[in-house]
């Protein structure tokens, strides 16, 4: 028995699969977020002079001159190493900046990737590949874009809990900093598994997830469970409605 690597659950056998389709689907989502925090990051450079309420009292001052920049947004936004180096005085942020993190994944996960050549003699030779090339640039969001393209790909390996944890921490960081948590919907029609109203959107994730059990439809699951139940549910609801008014007139 096969189970996923990032939330233990069970896999369908004989796929060959690490991990599962909504740990799949939530790295995802979790990609697509990181490009729409890097403005906010970039706002976020100057250190704040804070907002004066109207009467308050007047800060106290400064012993010395604030930094000119936030070191921790600069930590995140500048360059930096894929991984974190030897720090045997305690002194170095551990935390590895954004482009870093992705590029590096990118060129892992290309060294894994095969690729195939002929040689002069027309013997086709399958290799790993070297290098990682994105059409849409160098830069943060092309990386996430082709990261998420090569998820199927990486979840046929043990390092995609590796890749998904450290995705993760990275996105709780910058939500950190920018407070800019994914945007939910909730959805009207109840969770087919537990009847939960708990059905929600997550803002560049495909499956909607529920938050009283976990269990995850795909958009077009969700349709048709909802044409299913939603009519009966409406029709129960205006009766309620009419019985509630009907109780009120005669009260």
């Amino acid at each position: 028995m096969t189970r996923c690597v990032v939330c233990l659950r069970t896999l369908p056998p004989d796929t060959g699969l690490h991990a599962c389709a909504p740990c799949l689907d939530q790295l995802r989502g979790l990609l697509a977020e990181i490009p729409r925090h890097l403005p906010l990051l970039a706002l976020l450079l100057a250190p704040a002079a804070g907002v004066r309420t109207p009467g308050a009292s007047a800060p106290a001052g400064r012993a010395h001159s604030p930094m000119p920049l936030r070191l921790d947004v600069v930590t995140l936004l500048g360059p930096g190493h894929a991984v974190r180096l030897p720090d045997p005085h305690g002194d170095q942020d551990p935390t590895v900046p954004v482009q870093p993190l992705l590029h590096g994944w990118a060129t892992y996960v290309a060294s894994q990737y095969p690729t195939v050549h002929r040689d002069v003699h027309g013997t086709a030779h399958i290799t790993p590949g070297t290098t990682p090339r994105s059409r849409f640039g160098t830069g943060p969001a092309a990386w996430c874009h082709w990261l998420a393209a090569y998820l199927p790909f990486a979840a046929g390996h043990e390092w995609i809990g590796d890749m998904h944890r450290q995705i993760e921490h990275l996105v709780r960081l910058l939500r950190s900093k920018t407070d800019r948590p994914p945007v939910r919907t909730p959805r009207s029609a109840p969770c087919p598994a537990c009847e939960a109203f708990g059905l929600v959107s997550t803002e560049g994730e495909q499956l909607i997830a529920c938050t009283a059990c976990g269990h995850r439809l795909t958009p077009a699951d969700y349709r048709e469970h909802s044409a299913a139940v939603l009519p009966a549910l409406t029709r129960l609801a205006v009766l309620h409605h009419a019985e509630h008014d009907n109780t009120r007139r005669a009260s």
